[in-house]
């Protein structure tokens, strides 16, 4: 008898766990929301994959639109040299700064998940890869592309 009761009550607990885990993942839900509304315009990092030093990076606008291109791309470098991202740090402490930066623009992350092509493209590299130069300790040997044609970093 005493072993029923035991099965019984591990069977309430679980079904009473089940029950819970659709509430849980709502409030999670509701929770992303109100942070998208609130970073509404601040740029973050979705996707980031690093080749040695090199980084590319998928960056979401949290925006309708880009209304300066050229002043965005150099809010994300400086967003990347002060490793300033909500979702995603960069560990500098074994290889350090990247060497060269390589980002996809998208205006949301639903177009990052549809697969639509980037808004923008950003390069920021230097022409001199054998000096060990980075973003943060060198971005005066870093050129600045938006969309491969070249714009002035300051």
């Amino acid at each position: 008898m005493e072993r029923k009761k035991r099965l019984f009550s591990c069977a309430l607990v679980i079904l009473g766990a089940m029950m819970m885990i659709p509430h849980t993942t709502k409030g999670y839900e509701k929770k992303q929301e109100d942070y998208s509304e609130e970073q509404s315009g601040i740029p973050d990092v979705v996707n980031s994959v690093t080749l040695g030093t090199d980084h590319h990076l998928t960056v979401i606008a949290n925006s309708d639109k880009i209304e300066e291109k050229e002043e965005f791309a150099r809010t994300v470098i400086h967003m990347c040299q002060d490793n300033s991202f909500h979702s995603v740090r960069f560990s500098t402490d074994i290889r350090g700064y990247p060497s060269e930066l390589d980002i996809d623009v998208f205006l949301n992350r639903k177009d990052v998940e549809e697969r639509k092509e980037p808004v923008c493209k950003i390069k920021f590299k230097t022409d001199d890869f054998s000096k060990g130069y980075n973003i943060k300790d060198n971005p005066d040997k870093f050129h600045l592309f938006l969309d491969e044609k070249e714009i002035e970093f300051y």
